[in-house]
Order: C-alpha cells, then sequence, then structure tokens
C-alpha cells in the first residue's frame, strides 16, 4: 500500500467515531459522579485520556487501574499510565496547536541550537556553544555562527541557577567570549540583541555541500529533523546529489531528534540501493488490540533521487534518536553504514497525535496526547531494545573548529578520511575537544523539545 494515503484515511478517527456513537452521548463527557470533587472540565480530559490510551497505547495491558474521577491532575494521571522504564517518551499537552505547527517545523525560536558546558566541573558557571543557526532567523540575522561561545546574556555571567531564564527570555542581550590558553574567559564586542520570532519556520536541511576529492564526489547532508512539509526540498536535494554524480554520502544526524515515519521512508529510498527499491525498510507492530494494522513499509526508489549507494557514514550523537535511527537500522540490511560519533538514544518506538477531533473548528479542548503506539523492526529484526546504536569510531561533538559542510569540520573531516584511506587516525579520534580540558557538558538544556525523541505516523493505516 503507499503509505501517502495514510494522512488521507485516518482510522484513527474512524475507531474514535465507533466509540462516540456506541457512547450514544459526547465520549469526553463522563457520567455523574457524586462521590468525586473532580471538576467536570477535568474528568472531561481525563477520560479521553482513558477512552484513547486504552486502544491506542502500545503498552495498553500494563497500565495500571486507575480511577480517573479521582484524579484531579490531568498531566499526573496521564503519566501514572505509562509503563516505566520501557516508556520515556510518551507526553501530554493543553497545546493542540503548538504542538501541530512544531511537528510541521514552526515554533518561537531564536533559530540557533546551542550546547551548554560547565567551565569547570566544581564551578557553578556555564557557557554554551553555538552548534548551527537557522537560515533567515533572527541568530542569523545578528551574525551568531556554529562555534560561537555564549559568555554572558543581557550583561549577566551564565551560571547553573540563572542560564535558564536567561536563555529562554523573549529578547536576550548576547555577549561572546573565547577561551583563553590558561582557561579564562575573554570577553568579545560588540554584544548583539536577538529577538525570538514567534513563528519561525525552523528548516531541517541546514547545511548541504558536494566535495570532490579525485573519483570521490561526496555529498554531505546535516539534515535537523524530519518534518514531512520539507519533502520536496529534500527529494529536490537529493536530486541535485544524483545529477552531480554523488557516489558518497555522509548523513550528518547529530543533532536530529526524529520525526516523521514517512519521511524516513523518503530519506531511505534515496539512500538505498537500487536492489532494495519494494523490500522491506521496516515492520511496525502495534499491540494486540490493533495487531490488523501491522505493516511493512517497503522502499520506494525513485530513478531521478536514488543514488544507489552500497555504504554509507552517518554521524551520530546520544541526541540523535528515533526516526534518524530508523535510517539507520532500515538501512543497515541493504548496504554499510559506518557510524561515527557516539552511541544513538535507543528509540525504535512511534507515536501519534490523538485531540478529541482532527478538524481545528470542532475541537471542544486544547489538550492532546502523543503516547506510543507501535514498535518498528528492520528486515532483520536485528536491533536491541535495550540500548543505542553503537558508533563504528568513537568521537566527542564538542570540538566546533569549522561550519557544517566545511570539510575541516572534525566529524565530516573524520568521515572524509575514511572515504579516502578506509581508516580514521587515532590523532584525530582523540583530538583535544575545546580549549579547556576541563569543561564539562550540563545534562541539561535551555529550550524544551517535544520533537526531541519523537518518532510519529500521521494516522493509521487503512484496513
Amino acid at each position: 500500500m503507499n503509505r501517502s494515503t495514510f494522512s488521507k484515511i485516518s482510522w484513527l478517527w474512524i475507531l474514535a467515531a465507533v466509540l462516540f456513537f456506541a457512547a450514544c452521548k459526547d465520549e469526553n463527557t463522563p457520567e455523574p459522579d457524586e462521590t468525586s470533587t473532580v471538576p467536570q472540565e477535568v474528568l472531561k480530559i481525563n477520560k479521553f485520556i482513558k477512552d484513547h490510551m486504552d486502544i491506542y497505547y502500545y503498552w495498553n495491558t500494563s497500565m495500571p487501574n486507575i480511577n480517573y474521577r479521582l484524579e484531579a491532575d490531568t498531566e499526573l494521571y496521564f503519566e501514572k499510565l505509562l509503563k516505566t522504564p520501557d516508556d520515556r517518551w510518551s507526553f501530554i499537552t493543553d497545546d493542540i496547536a503548538g504542538l501541530e505547527a512544531y511537528f510541521s517545523g514552526v515554533s518561537k525560536s531564536p533559530g540557533y541550537s546551542i550546547r551548554g558546558y560547565l567551565v569547570e566541573e566544581d564551578s557553578d558557571q556555564v557557557v554554551f556553544f553555538v552548534e548551527y543557526v537557522y537560515a533567515n532567523s533572527p541568530a542569523s540575522e545578528a551574525g551568531l555562527q556554529r562555534g560561537d561561545m555564549i559568555y554572558k546574556v543581557n550583561g549577566q555571567v551564565l551560571t547553573i541557577n540563572n542560564y535558564g531564564a536567561l536563555l529562554n527570555a523573549d529578547a536576550a542581550e548576547i555577549t561572546l567570549g573565547q577561551f583563553n590558553d590558561g582557561g579564562s574567559i575573554t570577553e568579545l564586542s560588540p554584544s548583539v540583541t536577538i529577538i525570538a520570532q514567534e513563528d519561525l519556520a525552523q528548516h531541517p536541511i541546514v547545511a548541504s555541500n558536494i566535495i570532490e576529492l579525485g573519483d570521490k564526489k561526496i555529498a554531505y547532508l546535516a539534515y535537523t529533523s524530519f518534518i514531512s512539509n520539507y519533502d520536496t526540498e529534500l527529494e529536490d536535494l537529493f536530486k541535485d546529489f544524483k545529477a552531480a554524480g554523488v557516489n558518497e554520502v555522509v548523513l550528518d544526524l547529530r543533532y536530529n531528534g526524529g520525526g516523521s515515519v514517512s519521511t524516513a521512508i523518503k530519506l531511505g529510498s534515496m539512500l538505498a540501493p537500487a536492489t532494495a527499491n519494494k523490500k522491506t525498510f521496516i515492520y511496525e507492530r502495534f499491540n494486540n488490540t490493533l495487531r490488523q494494522y501491522n505493516e511493512r513499509l517497503p522502499f520506494d526508489l525513485k530513478d531521478e533521487s536514488n543514488l544507489n549507494l552500497s555504504r554509507l557514514y552517518v554521524l551520530t550523537t546520544e541526541n540523535t534518536a528515533s526516526a534518524s535511527e530508523m535510517i539507520i537500522y532500515g538501512l543497515d540490511p541493504y548496504l554499510e553504514i559506518i557510524q561515527i560519533g557516539a552511541e544513538t538514544h535507543g528509540k525504535y518506538y512511534a507515536s501519534i497525535t490523538i485531540s478529541d477531533n482532527m478538524k481545528p473548528e470542532k475541537r471542544t479542548h486544547n489538550w492532546a496526547i502523543q503516547p506510543i503506539v507501535l514498535k518498528s523492526e528492520n528486515a532483520t529484526n536485528s536491533i536491541d531494545y535495550t540500548k543505542g546504536l553503537p558508533a563504528d569510531y568513537k568521537m566527542d561533538d564538542n570540538w566546533y573548529n569549522a561550519d557544517l559542510g566545511d570539510p575541516e569540520e572534525n566529524f565530516l573531516a573524520a568521515a572524509i578520511e575514511h572515504i579516502t584511506t578506509g581508516s580514521i587516525s587515532a590523532d584525530r579520534l582523540e583530538a583535544a575537544a575545546l580549549k579547556s580540558s576541563s569543561i564539562a557538558p550540563l545534562s541539561v538544556q535551555p529550550f524544551p523539545d517535544p520533537l526531541h525523541g519523537t518518532m510519529y505516523i500521521d494516522a493509521l493505516p487503512s484496513r
């Protein structure tokens, strides 16, 4: 079956309608309960959660038996239903419109991705380094670039206690800095003011390049999320790669936390060898209630965009998750994968957005749940579901020595070295991360990221 039909025929809503008419009342209106002190509006949302989790949640038979009428905190009630420690990804929101916008690549943002570091392990001072900048964003207009160090915000040195509030402010005066040989920081001038843009379109193709070395034509792509709105741009880029005679690809998924399964199939189909056409990319496995929806999802190759690769280089970090991992394990049975970086996040499950109506104008509330609904398997079911995908060559992504796509950038240079010599030197693998060897990464990030680790399907397949 053509996967594109998923967005046209939503069995999710057909089943929801069945529940509606079977109950002969508003499915979100619970029976009166004189013993409950929980407000009726909360009970309505709780019932919405219960009705849909009972059917769609992958671990529905493992949910505890909780009386939703006694749960005054809707979010806490939802969390109580989740199977721990297996499920680290299902979530709930009271802003369905914001979630849908985010999944389409639009959110309020200054337009950069940053990573925080402790200046010293026994200090509370932190700095943030720019990993990449989105084009046509406030950050790009202010001149920020990969590798810039954010030292102060609104005149304040960043610490464990203040960085969250300062970096999440709508307007921020950013002062850059640089490390000296002794580990101290020199303040750079002038400062720049960045105002977060309300509806910033964050194009997931943040960098691309074609590098020619002898008979090698190496395509590089830094791809930050699987967003179906940009499928056309992604396919056009691969048509350009194909027309240029590309025979090697370095796919940079270091900053990609996942996204649409349908987009993952498209990308996998453009990377796969021609012999993989119509063969299994992944299997989708639902719970027993929905086992009729279990499905084999095949590659769908197109001559104008398929590169017919025999091997693929993938750059990863611990934040490489979900649909990004699917590219690796889905292609693994068909071509050689050389993974450079860190072990990936380890998420092999997909979710779906469930609100009370697929038509925004008919919704009676703004809540939505994003529960895990299926497990994905590759053609050989060769996945260790207890951990992430291990790297062939381990490297730390904390040396911002060049722009993404620059052949001198540390990770890309390592891939190029392997392409041209068949190995990566120990000196490169052990290269110093930053100018201060004592600097340590923070365990938290400044911006909430509902998409991170979220692999999702648009709808259940039709039957």
